[in-house]
């Protein structure tokens, strides 16, 4: 079973999948960090609806931090990570925790539609640079080194 999550009053949709049917009859228990997706405080009011997801073909993921890419296997560590999840939401973070660390990553697309299922689906993921990231800066040639690249003697 899969659902949609639609906070109202602040105009934000999430998808999930459900782990087990446990709280109180209109209760629902959800990670802090889907609390943060959808922009709610504990107590706030949750519309939920169940839906029929397309599987996923494609994800686009964007790291919060480079260090990220500093993990040995990230596509390992993304692999097992993406196991947890059921479903993905274009404009969702998710958050992977390796090494007693976490670190966040953007859902910024998802095909072929906004929100897909990811259960016993193939998808070929693709990564933007990480939120942090600078494009490193090109050298600025000396006096010196045109000169030496230009054949010409300093001396």
């Amino acid at each position: 079973m899969l659902f949609e999550l639609r906070n109202n009053a602040a105009e934000r949709v999430s998808h999930c999948g459900v782990l087990e049917f446990i709280a109180e009859e209109g209760m629902i228990y959800m990670p802090y960090w889907m609390m943060e997706n959808l922009l709610l405080q504990e107590g706030d009011i949750v519309r939920v609806k169940n839906v029929t997801l397309p599987k996923g073909t494609y994800v686009k993921l964007q790291p919060h931090t480079k260090d990220f890419l500093d993990i040995s296997n990230p596509k390992a560590i993304l692999e097992t990570t993406l196991r947890n999840y059921s479903c993905l939401t274009t404009g969702d973070s998710i958050m992977v925790a390796y090494n007693n660390k976490k670190y966040y990553i953007d859902i910024i697309e998802t095909k072929p539609s906004n929100a897909i299922s990811i259960i016993e689906t193939d998808c070929e993921v693709d990564f933007a640079p990480p939120l942090d990231y600078k494009e490193p800066e090109k050298p600025i040639a000396s006096a010196s080194s045109r000169a030496t690249a230009k054949g010409e003697k300093l001396f």
